[in-house]
């Protein structure tokens, strides 16, 4: 059983003492500090901790940068962005006024590596829990890359975690682990110019609730408030920095995506859902419809992204694998989650003022303009000769895909119904034929072409090329 420091010696004396840690950490060299904060109650108790011991310095002693930073992956629960942009915005104000040399922002993934460009833009299957392509795209990636580019810059770096020995035996054995013995610093998992600082690593789920509860942050938020965050959640754990992409998915908890199809069923989004916030039930829905769609064969190419094409099971079980999802689960997909932000947004417009609402000013949008460009581009590369995209975009929200747009088909309707008619009769794939006249597309015109052999090569190399050889070869 965790020991109940708090409790044992009282909150004041428990306190100072990791206050003094802190101010001794701090001072002992000009490596800068970088914070993971979920905006959970481990992130948050930690934030409030430093920031409050570097706020009992002398203004002449706080010289080291502190970067506070939050994973916005792009597809988080707007209820809880909203929630981690206000206190991510009354940080920075705190720290301009006081002094502190505290700099807090959000930190997103590369556009091309983000959640829709990859799902729908290029078809990766939903994640599951033995494909979860996700986590390091959205989450370890891009606060590594972060990390990696402090040290580059200082030379080293100290991650601030908000982990605890209590919160799991795994977790327990991972600080172990990476600790040096004498020292207060450990090991910083992938990267050997970063170290890890653990403040609150010996306290119990109870010390955390008791600085929480009754109390106020420095920057001025209720720790009340938090409490509400994990009301019916079904899980308590929290990705600030999260290293390991093996790592329970943040999905079963109250901070992670929305979109999480790793769990059978999300329970955060339910909770809210349950405690009076309907302008989600938009979001829930299409999550579920995105993780029944991944089993469903009509929607799913029956070869890889590369091209090859694998069994599944032997003998009388044997069967062919799916890869990802073809242009018609692609486009479907796109259309279901514009009616969900355009649902979710009239929903915000008549939704009761609460505890995390969101203001209603103006439009959410559920995915950028940026990303459905990169999505518009993926489609015509596989073969989405009618630049569907915008027509799409159009039919859903009623308005042009963007003020002075001009939809511009790679083909007229009349060439790809010749392409087809064609390809029929010489009994030759028409995909095969549209990528290669793609490839050729995308080379015309240039001086330099020496790239588009090895491009027509890969594709000629297809297994889905070949497919009559791989029946060939299974009948054998």
């Amino acid at each position: 059983m965790a020991r109940n420091y708090i409790q044992e010696f009282g909150k004041d004396k428990v306190l100072n003492d990791i206050y003094e840690q802190i101010q001794e950490v701090y001072k002992s060299d000009n490596r800068p500090w970088v914070i993971g904060y979920s905006g959970g109650k481990d992130s948050t108790v930690t934030c409030m901790l430093i920031i409050e011991a570097i706020s009992r310095l002398p203004e002449n002693e706080r010289k080291k940068e502190i970067h506070i930073v939050s994973s916005d992956t792009l597809v988080e629960n707007p209820l809880i962005l909203n929630y981690l942009a206000l206190n991510i915005n009354l940080m920075q104000q705190y720290s301009v006024r006081t002094n502190l040399n505290v700099m807090a922002k959000l930190i997103t993934p590369d556009l091309n590596d983000s959640f829709w460009v990859l799902m729908i833009g290029k078809g990766y299957p939903t994640p599951r829990q033995k494909f979860r392509w996700c986590t390091s795209r959205l989450k370890i990636k891009p606060i590594d890359q972060y990390i990696e580019q402090m040290a580059k810059e200082n030379g080293s770096v100290v991650v601030v975690l908000g982990v605890r020995s209590a919160e799991s035996n795994s977790r327990s054995e991972s600080i172990k682990k990476n600790t040096v013995e004498g020292k207060i610093l450990k090991k910083h998992a992938t990267n050997k110019d970063a170290f890890v600082y653990a403040p609150i690593e010996h306290l119990s789920n109870d010390d955390i609730w008791a600085c929480l509860m009754n109390s106020q942050t420095p920057w001025g938020t209720d720790g009340n408030t938090l409490l509400s965050l994990y009301m019916d959640a079904s899980d308590e754990s929290e990705c600030p920095i999260q290293q390991d992409a093996n790592a329970p998915s943040c999905g079963q908890s109250r901070f992670g995506c929305w979109t999480c199809t790793v769990v059978t069923k999300d329970k955060s989004l339910s909770g809210f859902i349950i405690n009076g916030y309907d302008e989600l039930r938009p979001l829930l829905s299409f999550r579920n419809f995105i993780y029944t769609l991944r089993d469903n064969v009509d929607y799913r190419q029956n070869y890889r992204m590369d091209g090859s094409i694998y069994q599944l099971g032997t003998g009388e079980d044997a069967r062919r694998g799916v890869g990802p999802f073809n242009m018609k689960g692609r486009k479907l997909m796109l259309e279901k989650l514009l009616e969900a932000e355009e649902q979710f947004n009239q929903s915000l417009a008549t939704a009761e003022k609460s505890k995390f609402s969101i203001p209603n000013t103006h439009e959410i949008s559920l995915i950028k303009k940026e990303e459905l460009e990169l999505i518009r581009q993926h489609w015509i590369d596989d073969g989405d000769w009618e630049d569907s995209l915008p027509i799409i975009y159009k039919n859903v929200k009623n308005k042009d895909y963007y003020f002075g747009y001009v939809n511009q088909p790679f083909s007229i309707d009349s060439d790809l119904n010749l392409l087809e008619e064609i390809c029929k009769q010489e009994e030759v794939d028409l995909d095969l034929i549209k990528s290669l006249i793609t490839i050729e597309n995308k080379y015309q015109g240039l001086k330099k072409r020496s790239g588009i052999i090895k491009a027509l090569d890969k594709t000629l190399h297809k297994d889905i090329v070949h497919e009559e050889l791989y029946e060939l070869n299974r009948g054998e």
